[in-house]
């Protein structure tokens, strides 16, 4: 959900308001440009003729790698979303 959206509801002077949406702008672009990789890999991944050639095992760790760090960088930009909600609100 985009936290900028908030209908004005909030005590923060415009100026304020568009800081905290520069910051969030700047904090969210890489970590989006990083799970779009993230993705990416793991579709590679499934679609190589090396997967094909894996254990089960070693199919279980190599996505779960990838998962592990998709995970992580959700967290990161839920985590941010959350800081922006707070501070306009």
């Amino acid at each position: 959900m985009w936290p900028f959206n908030n209908g004005g509801k909030n005590n923060l002077e415009p100026e304020d308001a568009l800081k905290i949406k520069q910051e969030h702008e700047s904090f969210i672009k890489p970590y989006t440009d990083l799970l779009i990789e993230l993705f990416a890999d793991r579709g590679m991944l499934l679609g190589s003729a090396r997967y094909g050639d894996m254990t089960g095992v070693e199919r279980y760790d190599s996505l779960s790698e990838i998962d592990l760090r998709i995970i992580k960088v959700k967290d990161l930009i839920q985590k941010e979303e959350n800081r922006c909600h707070r501070l306009l609100n």
